[in-house]
C-alpha cells in the first residue's frame, strides 16, 4: 500500500472509530452530506431535549495521524489552513468540531483480546470556533485538550457544549423609522 493509499484508509479508520463510539453511546451518527464539501465527516445527534435544545447536533471534521504530539495537557496537530478557516467560523448553523485520532506508528491498529476487540490509539476533540485568522500558508497548529476524550462522556460533553445554537449578531433595525 502506497503512502497516499495509507492516508486514505487512515482517514476512513478515524471516521469509523468515531461512528463506532457514537453508536455504542446511543448517539445518531452519519454523513452530514452526500459529498464532502463542508469539511465535515460525521454528524452526531443526541436524541431528545438537552440544555434547552431538542436533538443537539454537531458536525465533526475527523483527522487521523501517527504524528499527534502531546504537550502540557493538550494534543498539538498541524491542521491545513483551508480546514482551519472553515472550522474557526462562528456563524455556522450547525456548530463544528475537530476530532483528531492518533494511531500507533507500528503494529496492529486493531487487536483481538479475550475480552473484546481493541482499537489501538487515542484521540481528542476541540472547537476552533472564533479562533483568529492565521497568516500561515499551509498549516496552523491547533491544540486539543487531552481531557476532551472520544468516548461516551466526551461525546456527551461535546454535544451538551456545542450541540445547540450559538447566538449570532442581529442586524440593527429601527422599527420606528427614526433617522
Amino acid at each position: 500500500m502506497g503512502l497516499g493509499e495509507a492516508n486514505i484508509f487512515r482517514g476512513d479508520y478515524g471516521e469509523a472509530w468515531l461512528r463506532a463510539v457514537a453508536a455504542g453511546s446511543g448517539l445518531l451518527h452519519g454523513r452530514p452530506t452526500s459529498l464532502d464539501l463542508e469539511k465535515a465527516d460525521v454528524e452526531l445527534v443526541r436524541r431528545g431535549f438537552c440544555n434547552g435544545v431538542w436533538n443537539p447536533t454537531v458536525k465533526v471534521q475527523v483527522k487521523t495521524t501517527v504524528d499527534l504530539r502531546e504537550e502540557d495537557g493538550h494534543f498539538a496537530y498541524d491542521l491545513d489552513v483551508a480546514t482551519y478557516d472553515v472550522l474557526r467560523r462562528d456563524n455556522e448553523t450547525v456548530r463544528r468540531i475537530l476530532a483528531v485520532f492518533r494511531l500507533p506508528k507500528t503494529g496492529d491498529k486493531i487487536r483481538l483480546l479475550k475480552k473484546g476487540t481493541l482499537l489501538a490509539g487515542n484521540g481528542a476533540w476541540a472547537s476552533l470556533e472564533g479562533q483568529p485568522p492565521t497568516a500561515n500558508k499551509t498549516s496552523q497548529i491547533v491544540r486539543l485538550p487531552v481531557a476532551n476524550t472520544i468516548d461516551r462522556a466526551g461525546l456527551e460533553h461535546m454535544l451538551e457544549t456545542y450541540g445547540g445554537r450559538a447566538s449570532t449578531p442581529a442586524c440593527e433595525i429601527d422599527a420606528w423609522g427614526t433617522p
